[in-house]
Order: C-alpha cells, then structure tokens, then sequence
C-alpha cells in the first residue's frame, strides 16, 4: 500500500515542477491548490507549525490588513484587489506545499524527483528550439518561442554534480545522460537570469571546504564550457545578440536614462518601471509611504502600459519586487520581506555547517533576492514556485517537522 502512495507521490511532484517550469502563472497556481489539497490529505491534514525560520505568512496578513483600510479611505477595483491578494499568497502556497511534502516524501527520493522534472522540462525546452529555430529571425523571437526562465534547469545541474554528497538516488547511467540534456538545455536558453542563478549555487557550495574536491570538477567543467559557448557565440549570430544582451543588462534596470524618447523607454523597460515607481512614491502622502497603497493599486506608466499588453495607464506589478512592495505595502511591507530574506539567508548558513542539504536553502534565498531586483519575483501568482516548494522542503528539517505538527 505505501510503495504505491509513494509511487503517486513522486507523479504529483513531477506533475507539479514540470508544470510549474512550462504553465504560465494563473495556471501554475490552479495546479498548485490542487497539489496542496491531494498532499494534505495524503499527510491526513498534518501541517508544519513552522516552514522557514523567519516566517512569510505575518506579510501576507499584514498585506489583507493594510489593504482593507485602504479600500475604506480610498476608491478601489475589487479584481484588482483580489488579484493583488492572490499574487501576495503565492509562496504562502508553495511554500506550505514543499513542507507537507517534506512529511510525505523523503529527501534523497524527493531531490530525485526534481532531477526527473528537471530533465523533462530541458528535453521540452530542446524540442522548441528545434521546432522554433528554422523561423526565428532575432534571438529576442527564438526565445519568446521558448520557455523564457525554466527555474528548474540551473538547479538540475547543481543537484547532479553533487549527486553523491547530496545523497540523490540516480544511477551513473541516468545522471550522465540527465546531465547532457539538461547542459544542452540550458546553453540554448539565452537566459542571462538562468546564467546568474547557476553562478549563485556554485558560489554558495564554494563556500563549504567539504566540497573541495567536487569542486574543482565543477569548475574544469564550467571552464570548459565557457571555452565551448565562446566559440559558439563569436560564430552565431544568436550568440552575438545574446553577448549584447548582456553587456547592456546594467543599463535596462536603470532608472537613470533619458525617458523622453519612446525607444529608450521600451529598450529599458524595467529601469523605466523603477524610474514610475519612485516618483509614484514619492508623491504619496506620508502615511501611504510607510503603510501602502494597499494590493489594489497599482503602478502608473501612462500610456506606454500598452506595450507591455496591459490596456490602460499602469501596471499591476514591476519587474523589481522591491519597488512593488513599497509601493503596496510601503516601508514596513519592504522592511518585513528583506528581513525574510536576510534572517533566513543568516540563519540557514550557520546551519550548513552542520548539514550540507541547507546550502540548497541558502543559495535559494540568494536566488530570491537577486530575482526580487531583476523580476517580478515571488509576489507574482506561479512565479518562482518551484523554488518555493524546493525551500519549503529543505527548510522544515524532517525531524523537527514530527514533533511540531498540528491538525488543520
């Protein structure tokens, strides 16, 4: 009986992480109050007291809160409301779904099951490309093609080249091939985002002095495959575009261009986003500065909102969490969420010294904060969630997870 509800239980994760890397958001987020369900009752409602250290969830009251006293001094859409809600609940969800997964599944065979997802989302990735490339004519269409950050991929390849310190249950012959696939994947990517978050595990694991020899595997196979990608690139015109790309990432965050031109504007899109924001906040009234707008509001563009398929004058959320934040939930909302990622980042690091699984959580967290600056980030209904439930796992240490359970 229990090898079979084991057995369902990894189709439920690879279900869900596969969908979560290729579903868009509103539909991530229906699979994933379907997976909580099917998972509460498979724990016969046990919930974790505690996931994280520093908990999310006194944010997203304190969101609701603010946000009906804003709705009764002030003029409000309830879609928006209710939509700003949900986007607000989205790792109070996954988050919740990872640690009742953690009382379900154990570790080595849950972290198998991220492999498995992994590689099928890199083999699907690899069937677009090849269905999409013969038509592509810049690399911006290729990849628009494509899945545009599959979360799942850069964290694959950590996972299997720290397969034996990790204790994961995949054979040598699996991992060799799971590996091939997924490096194939993400090299036609184009993603600088997936770029910056595989430097982060590989700095975070740099870090513990058990993993020295590992490491200097991992780095020969990275040297080596940035010798590859060059001589790709400096052939392709693909390449070239992608190199531009990335020469000019400091300059499409910034809010310090010249906006009066409409190709500036659309060029640097998300430093134009930073660039509303703050004269947005700046305009309000002192008490909305520390307090919020509320998760109705939103964030004025004018009339350019068009170009990024939104029909009026602003914008639900920015591609920096950060600025969104502030402007919802103002200086206490901006203040509590960098203190989830900074106490927890803290926390979890004193404790991989003690257990090599929580450098997992730590290089998470520091995904987190550098996806909080460059993307919508957790705060967007499906973003991220396959890292949040990954975190809700390894967070919510197994031993600790029986004694400190509760009856919903």
């Amino acid at each position: 009986m229990w090898k079979s509800t084991d057995n369902f239980i990894g189709l439920i994760i690879v279900i869900l992480f596969t969908e979560g890397s290729i579903a868009t958001g509103s539909t991530i987020y229906i699979i994933g109050m379907i997976t909580w369900i099917i998972t509460l009752i498979i724990s016969k409602g046990r919930l974790p007291v505690k996931v994280t250290h520093f908990p999310y969830f006194p944010l997203f009251v304190y969101g609701i809160i603010i946000s009906i006293f804003a709705a009764l001094l002030n003029s409000f859409d309830i879609r928006n409301l209710i939509l700003g809600i949900m986007n607000l609940s989205n790792p109070v969800l996954f988050l919740s779904i990872g640690a009742v997964l953690a009382l379900v599944c154990p570790k080595k065979k849950f972290l198998k099951y991220v492999v498995f997802s992994g590689m099928f989302v890199a083999l699907f990735q690899l069937y677009l490309l090849v269905r999409n490339i013969s038509t592509a004519d810049s690399i911006n269409s290729l990849r628009m093609s494509m899945l545009a950050t599959p979360d799942i991929i850069p964290i694959t390849l950590i996972l299997l080249m720290y397969r034996k310190t990790l204790d994961i249950d995949i054979n040598k012959s699996i991992t060799k091939i799971a590996f091939f696939i997924t490096v194939a994947s993400f090299v036609v990517s184009f993603s600088r985002t997936l770029i910056l978050q595989l430097v982060i595990y590989i700095l975070v694991f740099s870090i513990d002095r058990r993993f020295l020899k590992r490491n200097i595997t991992v780095y020969l196979t990275i040297i080596l495959g940035a010798i590859a990608a060059y001589f790709f690139f400096i052939n392709n015109s693909f390449g070239d575009a992608f190199l531009e790309k990335i020469i000019k990432s400091s300059t499409e965050v910034s809010s310090n261009n010249d906006w009066n031109q409409l190709s500036t504007i659309l060029k640097n899109w998300r430093g134009y986003e930073v660039f509303s924001a703050d004269a947005q906040f700046n305009s309000n009234r002192m008490f909305e500065k520390i307090f919020g707008e509320g998760l109705a509001s939103q964030i004025y563009v004018g009339p350019y909102a068009i170009y990024v398929g939104v029909n009026g004058m602003s914008i639900p959320y920015l591609h920096n969490s950060y600025y969104t934040i502030l402007i919802k939930l103002g200086y206490i909302g901006l203040i509590y969420y960098v203190s989830f990622l900074g106490i927890n980042f803290l926390f979890y690091l004193k404790k991989s010294h003690y257990n090599t699984g929580y450098l997992l959580v730590i290089a998470i967290i520091a995904i987190f904060a550098v996806n909080s600056k460059l993307m919508q980030g957790v705060v967007v209904i499906g973003h991220d969630a396959v890292l949040l439930v990954i975190l809700g796992f390894l967070s919510t240490p197994r031993g600790i997870q029986q004694e400190n359970i509760s009856k919903v």
